[in-house]
């Protein structure tokens, strides 16, 4: 809701795609060193898992490594920058503008979803939250089968990544922050540290939380990811300037004569080898357009895809890696067999309850009042602090179902009575539809415990903005043709199993508990969206179908987990039935985590080149 807002900003100036250096006062720097024929690792995606894995990987000189990246460099434009516009390259070259297909479920609607099209990916486009999700929402993915993949196992990357700052004095003071400092990194690439500034209606919404009886996280980073929580983001604590993937893994080694990348190139396809005992990886094919040639580079060890939970199941299946069925629709020819590529796809659901209140100092401020848009600029860039340097989002709040509704008993009666397969796509395959059914137990395990959040609650100024955390609902991503410049088709399955009509039901209606309450009285709000008069479940059903959104987090549609299940990789990170493939991205994951997905990714990229390194199983 709140990134909305800054998406009309006027598109940013062209970059030329080429063989990429770092950004230097106000100019870039051509690398004249060519391509090698011959890479150890190729990386497919030169967002935050791909740039994670190639910086890791080209630690050791004696390895080659290659990033292949379809956007260009950022121009370091204030929109990918400051704070307190994040969000603004969306709807510019920095933005793949996809769109998911148009789904009966939401009323005949499409969605737009922003997805980075730059070096450093989505951590240019993104509202900078950096969190994480519970103990409980990581161990759920060693309950699916994946041995080695838990919060335990997890929790050291999450560390490896961050470079922590503490809050300052003066913000502790103001709103008693508090953090656990043993469930942080500071040595890590990755600024994180919490905002200068935040808005002040941030006092309401966290003592509304507190007169609800809801718990205060003292930090969300240490496995408790539950209730309320302060929030750090991936900003600079010096700058005070975005911390993305480019300036944490790849500004800072561009000096590494061992580690090559690209820009302004899309991978067409991964060119296996067929040997009467294996499929291998031999090259990477990719091209600056349609219409342009077809250029290729030999693999020695493996191509990495980290192209993300859209593009990189379109990849494989333009490769030959994946349903039968999806391979002949767009006429290419099958290499593997693997039903699981392009399922288990699902995204966190965006709903948004919208209040009017009355305050002096709002959000809004900053576009309605020329003024004082001037005198936070300037108080930005002279001290560093007020309304530019957040992103906003400095509080959130994590519920588990119990919590927000008092027909969570029953709601969770009705999931363990449902056959939840039946709202799969329509030919899914059985493999897809027997690890759906596993995790559907984990899901139903998990609805009434207080240790899973449900549902996440933002607050921006009057504005609860609702994330449905654990969807039961499923969608697909396909390739459309057999070229990688037509955009696949992505559907999400929002809302496809009514179960999640249900929460967020629930959700708009503790949202409006929560703004009934004495700490949210004097903002006086007033329900415009979707008004008091909603209350009913089929008229709330109507505006939910109606509305709902995404919060930008797909994922898992090249899950981990049993091939017999749908799983696309191994514990391992490897594709099945092809030597030297691995995906690191968000695809591989098998059920999101209540959270924003970038911490997330980070930490799987980091434990994936540990992996590929062989020091960690």
């Amino acid at each position: 809701m709140t990134v909305s807002k800054l998406a009309a900003i006027a598109a940013v100036l062209s970059v030329p795609g080429a063989l990429a250096s770092p950004y230097f006062a106000g100019q870039y720097r051509a690398n004249a060193q060519q391509l090698l024929t011959a890479y150890d690792y190729v990386v497919v995606g030169g967002g935050a898992a791909g740039l994670t894995v190639a910086n890791r990987l080209s630690e050791d000189s004696d390895v080659t490594v290659l990033v292949i990246e379809a956007g260009v460099l950022d121009a370091n434009e204030d929109i990918v920058t400051i704070p307190g516009l994040a969000g603004g390259a969306i709807g510019t070259k920095y933005d793949w503008n996809l769109t998911y297909t148009v789904s009966e479920s939401l009323g005949g609607r499409n969605v737009s979803l922003p997805q980075g099209k730059v070096v450093g990916g989505s951590t240019k486009l993104n509202r900078m939250v950096f969190d994480r999700g519970s103990k409980s929402d990581y161990d759920r993915w060693a309950t699916l089968g994946n041995k080695g993949w838990s919060w335990d196992t997890l929790l050291p990357y999450f560390k490896k990544n961050e470079k922590f700052t503490p809050p300052s004095d003066a913000i502790v003071a103001e709103y008693n922050v508090t953090f656990d400092a043993t469930a942080h990194g500071t040595s890590g690439n990755m600024h994180s540290t919490y905002s200068p500034f935040f808005w002040p209606t941030t006092k309401n919404i966290v003592a509304a939380i507190k007169e609800l009886n809801i718990g205060i996280s003292n930090d969300q980073a240490n496995g408790n990811a539950i209730g309320g929580y302060f929030c750090p983001h991936n900003q600079d604590p010096v700058s005070v300037t975005r911390s993305s993937a480019r300036e944490a893994y790849y500004n800072k080694v561009t000096t590494r004569k061992n580690l090559h990348l690209i820009t302004g190139r899309q991978v067409t396809r991964i060119i296996t080898k067929k040997t009467s005992s294996a499929v291998k990886v031999t090259g990477v094919e990719f091209a600056a357009s349609e219409k342009a040639a077809r250029e290729t580079v030999s693999v020695k060890k493996e191509a990495i895809l980290a192209a993300g939970a859209i593009h990189t199941p379109q990849i494989l299946q333009l490769s030959g890696i994946g349903d039968s069925a999806t391979l002949s629709s767009i006429k290419v020819s099958k290499v593997v067999d693997l039903p699981g590529v392009g399922q288990n796809f699902h995204d966190h659901v965006l709903l948004a309850v919208v209040n009017v209140i009355s305050a002096p100092l709002t959000g809004n401020n900053l576009t309605s009042n020329a003024t004082f848009a001037a005198e936070a600029r300037a108080q930005y860039d002279n001290q560093k602090t007020g309304p530019l340097s957040s992103p906003t989002g400095d509080f959130l709040a994590f519920l588990p179902l119990s919590i927000y509704s008092k027909e969570s008993t029953s709601i969770h009666a009705k999931a363990v009575d449902q056959d939840g397969a039946t709202f799969l796509p329509a030919g899914t395959p059985a493999e897809v539809i027997k690890g759906y059914k596993s995790q559907q137990k984990v899901l139903n395990d998990k609805l009434s415990s207080k240790d899973s959040a449900a549902l996440e609650f933002i607050w921006a100024d009057g504005v609860f903005v609702l994330g449905l955390q654990h969807p039961y609902s499923r969608g697909s991503v396909k390739a459309s043709s057999a070229s990688v410049f037509d955009a696949p088709i992505a559907d999400a399955g929002f809302l496809r199993n009514p179960l999640d009509v249900t929460l967020l039901a629930e959700g708009v209606r503790f949202a409006r508990t929560i703004a009934a309450t004495s700490a949210i009285a004097p903002l006086q709000p007033f329900e415009v969206v979707p008004g008091v008069n909603v209350t009913s479940d089929a008229d709330l059903e109507q505006f939910i179908r109606s509305s709902a959104s995404t919060l930008f987090h797909p994922a898992g549609s090249c899950k981990m987990g049993k091939r017999e299940e749908g799983g696309v990789v191994d514990g391992q990170l490897k594709v099945y039935g092809v030597q030297g493939l691995r995906v690191v991205d968000a695809s591989v994951i098998p059920l999101l985590p209540a959270s924003h997905t970038m911490t997330t990714v980070y930490a799987i990229a980091e434990r994936a080149a540990d992996i590929i390194k062989g020091v960690c199983k």
